[in-house]
């Protein structure tokens, strides 16, 4: 009489991936690697755009930008695909509600607090609503954000919709969305704050996108480890075709390299050393790192400590990474209690916080299209520098400026 398989067993006879017992410890290296991608290029260039020194901009170009972002997006829109079959859409929408908005908000007014000016909050911009260019973004990488909440509703909707279990072909209609954009809107690609009705053409969607795709696409064997020679083919033509046609280029690096992460995860026996178990921290912490990294940088760029450039540019690494791990522990306590409580909270009030949300997100992005969000807002303080917008990624955060000379109102500043 064969014997039963016990769960161990059947868990040894699933393929890593599918192994619930592990944890897939790549990812969370993959997660790390991504800000601090978007560390060392916005130490670069923003060395170069304050202090005036551009040598290391010379190796951590553009590229580091690109790849790092579109890794974030590739890694969501896996993940979401994991997640959104097998999850209740309202509760679904709110867990991403509590992943997003709480340690956003704990380092922004932390922010507003070192520079005593908690008045100059744009409230248009802390909805993390696409509304349009014109506001006022202090921690200098919002405009991720706008996408990523646009991704969750929009998944939500489809859950709702029943579509949840179409995921791959609403992945393709939307990749056919975005190269149409991609071709017709070419000069809409570099904006970082786009209104809601462009947000879904925009280039840097296609990582979302193709992330939906990993499990399929996983599913098929397509992901071995000769991939990798490919994705790093894809990052060197970074930054030779025009700005929309590299984020696709980017995408499709990350892709692939989500992809071999999630297809192949060893297992590991025994305890793990020093750098494996920093790279999982890190991995945890990696969205308060990429939320507070920006602000530092400048500061420090701006104060300009008496030290060489080299040291500046050390230092602007350093710091972020350390004030990271009070930040990351604290988001990681916030989810893990908001998340708690949304999945003890009843179905009849998940339904409510989800459609409020819901309701609150389209109605301010309307609002912005259709009426538009005023003038920007005019700050007591302006910054002593202001870099110029590098074509990869985003513009200089608001922070700790000198007093600036007081400038009578323009009619471009001021309401009809």
């Amino acid at each position: 009489m064969p014997s039963i398989p016990t769960d161990t067993a059947r868990a040894e006879a699933l393929p890593a991936y599918q192994d619930p017992r592990v944890r897939n410890r790549n990812l969370q290296w993959m997660r790390a690697l991504a800000a601090l991608f978007v560390l060392l290029y916005h130490a670069s260039v923003y060395l170069g755009q304050v202090v005036g020194d551009a040598s290391f901009l010379r190796v951590f170009d553009g590229r580091f930008g690109l790849i790092g972002v579109a890794i974030f997006f590739a890694t969501s829109g896996y993940l979401m695909a994991e997640i959104l079959p097998k999850a209740d859409p309202w509760r679904f929408l709110l867990h991403r509600v509590v992943r997003i908005y709480p340690i956003f908000f704990v380092v922004l007014l932390s922010l507003l607090l070192v520079r005593r000016r908690l008045g100059e909050v744009d409230l248009w911009a802390v909805t993390l609503v696409p509304v349009g260019e014109g506001r006022i973004y202090y921690l200098g990488v919002e405009w991720t954000l706008l996408f990523e909440t646009t991704f969750y509703v929009f998944l939500f909707l489809c859950s709702l919709a029943g579509l949840r279990h179409k995921l791959p072909w609403i992945a393709g209609l939307w990749l056919v969305v975005i190269a149409i954009g991609t071709v017709l809107f070419s000069s809409l690609q570099p904006t970082l704050t786009p209104k809601i009705e462009f947000l879904p053409l925009m280039a840097v969607n296609s990582a979302f996108a193709l992330g939906l795709l990993i499990p399929h696409l996983r599913d098929r064997g397509l992901f071995q480890p000769a991939a990798a020679t490919l994705a790093v083919g894809f990052i060197l033509l970074l930054s030779i075709f025009p700005f929309g046609y590299d984020r696709w280029l980017a995408s499709f690096a990350a892709v692939l390299l989500v992809g071999l992460v999630a297809s192949h995860r060893p297992r590991q026996d025994g305890r793990p050393g020093l750098v494996s178990r920093l790279a999982d921290r890190y991995g945890d912490w990696s969205y308060a790192l990429y939320l507070c990294h920006a602000p530092l940088v400048v500061a420090i760029y701006l104060k300009h400590p008496p030290l060489p450039s080299w040291g500046l540019w050390t230092l602007a690494v350093l710091v972020p990474l350390a004030v990271a791990v009070p930040y990351g522990l604290l988001d990681l306590a916030l989810y893990r209690r908001l998340k708690g409580w949304v999945d003890r909270s009843s179905q009849t009030t998940c339904t409510l916080m989800a459609c409020a949300y819901t309701a609150f997100f389209i109605a301010v992005a309307a609002t912005a299209s259709l009426v538009g969000t005023g003038p920007t807002p005019i700050l007591t303080r302006q910054p002593v520098a202001k870099p110029v917008p590098p074509p990869a990624e985003t513009a200089v955060p608001t922070l700790i400026p000198e007093p600036a000379t007081p400038q009578p109102p323009t009619p471009e500043t001021t309401r009809p």
